[in-house]
């Protein structure tokens, strides 16, 4: 394996763009066997394979965990449905249909019981004249 260090040129490159080869040095000596014997074990073809996978698997799970910090930070009401889909990283319809597959209820906030059953009156009205515009 090559080592070397990484060119300021090459330190940002567009999606558009492929990465060039990328040379890293491994410092650890345990850290070095590891990758010679997963490459030797042919779960690699060469160590470039393997660190685009280590570098995927690290933005797939670093992901997962903003996700699953911000249900967190919602569910105990930390921070709003909008604030948490923004810190997830997804658009609010997104996020809600996360909540749903995962069988978390949303958060609505209402100023009083009557606004409630207010509200609530309101959608059921909504479904009786739906509904009898249908038959």
């Amino acid at each position: 394996m090559k080592t070397g260090k990484l060119a300021k040129s090459d330190a940002y490159v567009s999606s558009e763009e492929s990465i060039p080869m990328l040379q890293i040095e491994i410092h650890s000596p345990t850290l070095k066997k590891e990758v010679d014997a997963l490459i030797g074990a042919g779960l690699y073809p060469d160590p470039h394979t393997l660190i685009v996978e280590a570098l995927e698997n690290l933005v797939r799970e670093k992901k997962k965990s903003r996700l699953d910090a911000s249900i967190q930070l919602y569910q105990a009401g930390e921070v709003t449905l909008a604030r948490a889909s923004e810190l997830a990283g997804l658009h609010r319809f997104e996020f809600e249909e996360v909540l749903k597959t995962r069988g978390i209820l949303k958060i609505v906030e209402v100023g009083s019981v009557e606004e409630l059953k207010e509200g609530v009156s309101l959608i059921k009205s909504f479904h009786r004249e739906k509904s009898k515009t249908k038959e």
